[in-house]
């Protein structure tokens, strides 16, 4: 019997002197980042951020300098009319500047306002604020009220004069419509003929600027 030749052979993940090796990793095998900041830089619709934060910018601004304050309390003589008057005319006016700036834009720049306004004249904040958010999202006028009005116009088939005739229509029905759903159900959902106490502590502490 001959006898048999020893080699010396090691596993592929063994060295000779018995410590384990680092397996080679190949190229194809490295984890790649499913997005790079280029092509996050190039996606994200930089103009939405600068216009949406500049108007949470603005209304805290507003409302840290008592600018809304201010204004709330110089519309004060809107007392003198009747509530249903008052909510009327606040989404008359929430829908007008809504056509040509952002819905979040406009609401945030609106309610620190109209929470003054509600407060100097004793009415619960919460029935002109709830009207005013909603009247944000009554855009239908114009190409630049909200991204729908503006991918409808690319298409060239219709004219700035021909969304203003069919959205008119539109934003008043919606208006009578929010106004009705309010004083129908909101009313007692949400208790809105009482003035409540969280409302009242900035009453007694409202300066002029």
């Amino acid at each position: 019997m001959s006898r048999r030749q020893n080699t010396l052979s090691c596993p592929p993940h063994h060295s000779v002197s018995g410590r384990l090796e680092k397996p080679k990793v190949t190229a194809a095998a490295e984890s790649t980042p499913m997005i790079t900041w280029k092509e996050f830089e190039e996606c994200i619709p930089w103009h939405i951020v600068v216009l949406v934060g500049g108007g949470f910018a603005l209304a805290k601004g507003c409302e840290v300098s008592g600018l809304s304050v201010w204004v709330g309390h110089k519309m004060e003589p809107l007392s003198s009319l009747p509530v249903w008057v008052i909510v009327l005319i606040v989404c008359l006016l929430v829908t007008s500047v809504t056509e040509v700036a952002s819905n979040p834009a406009t609401i945030t720049i609106f309610q620190p306002i109209l929470s003054s306004l509600a407060e100097g004249i004793g009415v619960n904040p919460l029935l002109v604020i709830i009207p005013a958010t909603i009247s944000a999202s009554c855009a239908f006028l114009l190409p630049v009220a909200n991204p729908p009005n503006a991918i409808v116009f690319s298409y060239g088939h219709l004219t700035v004069p021909d969304m203003i005739k069919a959205g008119l229509g539109t934003n008043l029905i919606s208006m009578m419509a929010l106004w009705f759903g309010l004083y129908t159900w909101g009313v007692p959902m949400f208790d809105l003929n009482t003035f409540p106490d969280w409302a009242s502590h900035n009453t007694s502490a409202a300066s002029m600027p």
